[in-house]
């Protein structure tokens, strides 16, 4: 019990219940493309884990679709290491393109949630129309980041959409040229 003067703690429990409760209310927003979600999150910055969760479970999604337990561990050990990187690039290349300061923080979690979309790579096995599953994933995967894009730089969405082609086509690019 709390002194008559304090205010009452809330148990670790219930802290938990009401969290998970925004996170589903955030996929829902994502899911909608809705820019005040994309907002909210980027300025909570307990939303850290909450990505981390998205990108976990999204990527053992993935994993599933590929019908193998060795590719659910590797969907999920690279998709950690891609949401880090691909931040970073987004990141660089945004405080290139866009004045102001973005912070790093603020684009990770964003981003994170975007990949909630790659959950439909669960469907990529399905014969016949496993590919629309894997393309339909990555499409609405891109939008989600140039959302998170624009939203967390404060830009209009043709120079996030930039952004994102710029700094996702780099790895891509180096690929290419390590392979000459």
């Amino acid at each position: 019990m709390a002194d008559p003067g304090e205010p009452e703690r809330e148990s670790a429990l219930s802290v938990l219940f009401r969290a998970e409760g925004r996170l589903v209310e955030r996929l829902n927003g994502v899911m909608r493309f809705d820019p005040a979600i994309y907002r909210e999150i980027q300025g909570d910055s307990n939303a850290i884990p909450q990505a981390v969760a998205v990108v976990i479970v999204t990527s053992v999604l993935a994993g599933l679709g590929q019908n193998t337990l060795p590719m659910i561990f590797l969907w999920t050990s690279l998709a950690m290491l891609q949401w880090a990187v691909i931040t970073a690039l987004i990141w660089a290349v945004g405080r290139l393109a866009v004045e102001g300061t973005a912070d790093y923080a603020h684009l990770l979690r964003c981003t994170g949630f975007a990949y909630a979309w790659f959950a439909l790579l669960v469907g990529s096995s399905i014969p016949l129309i496993g590919p629309l599953f894997a393309w339909a994933g990555v499409l609405l995967s891109l939008a989600s980041l140039v959302v998170a894009t624009r939203e967390v730089l404060a830009t209009d969405t043709t120079r996030a959409l930039v952004i994102c082609v710029i700094a996702l086509g780099l790895p891509v690019t180096a690929l290419f040229g390590l392979a000459d």
